[in-house]
């Protein structure tokens, strides 16, 4: 647990870059610190382990005042992963996750060992681990960047808006892979970033903060789009704070039903006898999985690369926004529900969505369903 107590940075020129904050990071959780430039977020994080110092009040980590902690040993305790990793460039990948648990007197064994484990575990193909962070792509550096800092087994992670250098697709995948690694290793994160969507998915608790210094916020993600606390808030989530509200409904219970299907390769009749009426149809593959949408005047057979896309695809586990954005991505305007193996269970369209929702509103509530 890490405890922010009436603390405040100012600096030598007057400049107040923290004014008065006191939260608590719970154990086990992801704290997100979130707002625009200037307004104290990675101060706050750097202040947690002495990278930069406290002007008052306090910060105890699991109950113990940092400052009457040595510095070297208080962050060997905390893992610290910033933005663009931060490598070592003439170290090769292996070697760079293998540096604090040399510095902590492991054996070269036991520490590239425990590296190589890493890297599997962070999705890093093992034949990387000879290369250099020059030979790696951003998405593999960041992924080096999470495995050096886990490498020692740190109870508490901080974490520098590790994500934003790198292009949307692969910011997804990483925020995907280190929401699961979060599942598995359960630490205590604290977590900086500027972009209110990857608080709002990432979060236990969103700590909102606004230039000044001063906390705007601290709730829970549903709580925090549901009920923003200020005119500030609300502006700073965005307008359509109701539509990522559907991230914490849970599509579980959604009516979904079955539509017309046929098989990879059926021919134009076979598409017009399944149609029954309807203006296109689903076609799986023989798996059952989804593979396209076919229009019902098509001419040809019915083969993938002349097919509609199928859009987004959502399970009964995840949330009514994901429903919603199936259903608004595809071209029939029905989204397509599948099981836990990506075979087809049935179809909901934006307006059956729109009705389930009348009686399944976005409450307040401390947890949240995979979006």
């Amino acid at each position: 647990m890490i405890e922010f107590d009436h603390v405040s940075k100012q600096y030598d020129d007057g400049t107040l870059a923290v004014d008065d904050l006191s939260l608590v990071a719970g154990n086990g959780q992801i704290t997100v610190f979130v707002g625009p430039s200037g307004c104290g977020k990675t101060t706050s994080l750097r202040m947690i382990n002495r990278t930069i110092p406290v002007t008052s009040g306090s910060i105890r980590v699991d109950g113990e005042d940092i400052a009457a902690t040595d510095a070297v040993q208080l962050r060997r305790r905390i893992g610290y992963v910033i933005q663009h990793a931060g490598l070592f460039p003439h170290r090769t990948v292996v070697d760079n996750i293998a540096t604090v648990p040399h510095l902590l007197g492991w054996d070269k064994k036991r520490s590239r060992s425990v590296a190589l484990e890493l890297m599997d575990r962070v999705g890093l193909d093992p034949v990387l681990a000879k290369r250099y962070p020059a030979q790696l792509s951003g998405g593999q550096q960041q992924r080096v960047g999470v495995a050096r800092a886990l490498a020692a087994d740190p109870p508490m992670l901080l974490m520098d808006e590790p994500f934003s250098a790198v292009d949307p697709i692969v910011r997804e995948q990483l925020q995907d892979e280190f929401l699961r690694l979060q599942h598995e290793l359960g630490k205590t994160i604290v977590f900086v970033t500027h972009d209110i969507d990857e608080a709002i998915k990432l979060g236990d608790k969103v700590a909102v903060m606004q230039v000044g210094g001063t906390l705007a916020q601290f709730a829970s993600p549903a709580e925090l789009l549901s009920h923003p606390s200020s005119d500030f808030v609300a502006e700073f989530i965005g307008r359509d704070r109701g539509y990522r509200g559907l991230s914490f409904v849970s599509a579980e219970g959604l009516p979904v039903h079955e539509s017309s299907t046929v098989p990879v390769g059926a021919s134009e009749d076979d598409v017009r006898r399944a149609a029954g009426g309807a203006a296109h149809v689903l076609v799986l593959d023989t798996d059952q999985h989804p593979v396209g949408w076919a229009p019902v005047n098509g001419r040809t057979a019915v083969v993938p690369e002349r097919l509609l896309d199928v859009g987004t695809t959502f399970t009964a586990e995840q949330s009514l926004r994901a429903a919603l954005d199936g259903a608004l991505a595809s071209p029939t305007g029905e989204a397509v529900c599948v099981d836990a193996d990506g075979r087809f269970v049935g179809v909901v369209n934006h307006a059956e969505i729109a009705e389930h929702l009348t009686t399944h509103r976005p409450r307040r509530a401390e947890g949240q369903a995979a979006g």
